[in-house]
């Protein structure tokens, strides 16, 4: 199990960007939040098999890359995250 903190920069924001992050998780077991910062960036915090986390980090990237200028991708000590993975408001 990892734990990745992913900052996305660009025209991330007011273009659905959090929503096809949620549906790109779609048949993954990840846990964690994805959500929109008062810089204009958006951060997610997930957890999951390495397997998994590069899965859904590919996803985005083919999704989305029109909208990504920069992709910062940070690995953080296991945080027991549960509950799934959501938009955090």
């Amino acid at each position: 199990m990892k734990r990745f903190l992913v900052r996305y920069e660009g025209h991330v924001q007011g273009v659905g960007f959090r929503f096809n992050v949620i549906k790109q998780s779609a048949g993954l077991k990840v846990n964690g939040f994805v959500r929109n910062e008062p810089d204009g960036s958006v951060l997610m915090d997930v957890e999951g098999s390495l397997g998994d986390l590069k899965n859904l980090l590919a996803r985005v990237e083919a999704v989305m890359n029109e909208n990504i200028e920069a992709t910062d991708v940070t690995e953080l000590s296991l945080a027991g995250q549960s509950g799934g993975f959501n938009i955090q408001h």
